[in-house]
C-alpha cells in the first residue's frame, strides 16, 4: 500500500506543477499537505488521524474545475485511510 501511496503522491506533484488556473493559495495548502503526508511515511510513527480528512478539505472548492486532480486526491486520502494515517 505504501509503494501505490507514494506513487500517487508523486502524481499529485506532478499534476500541482502543469495546472496554470488554480489558485496558488490552494496550491500551496496541497504541496504542504503533501509534504506532511511523505513526512509522516518516512517516521516511523504513523499517527496524524487527520491527514486524509485535510487533504480531502483542501479540494473542495476546486473538485468540478480540476477533476483529475480531485481524483488524485481522494486515492491518497483513501490509501492513507486505509493505512490508519
Amino acid at each position: 500500500m505504501r509503494p501505490e501511496l507514494e506513487e500517487t503522491l508523486s502524481q499529485l506533484h506532478l499534476q500541482l506543477e502543469s495546472i496554470d488556473d488554480l489558485d496558488e493559495a490552494e496550491v500551496e495548502r496541497l504541496r504542504a499537505a503533501a509534504h506532511e503526508i511523505q513526512s509522516t511515511l518516512d517516521r516511523s510513527d504513523i499517527s496524524s488521524a487527520s491527514l486524509a480528512e485535510r487533504l480531502q478539505e483542501a479540494t473542495s472548492k476546486f473538485s468540478q474545475s480540476h477533476p483529475v486532480l480531485t481524483n488524485t486526491v481522494g486515492r491518497i486520502a483513501d490509501l492513507l485511510s486505509q493505512m490508519g494515517i
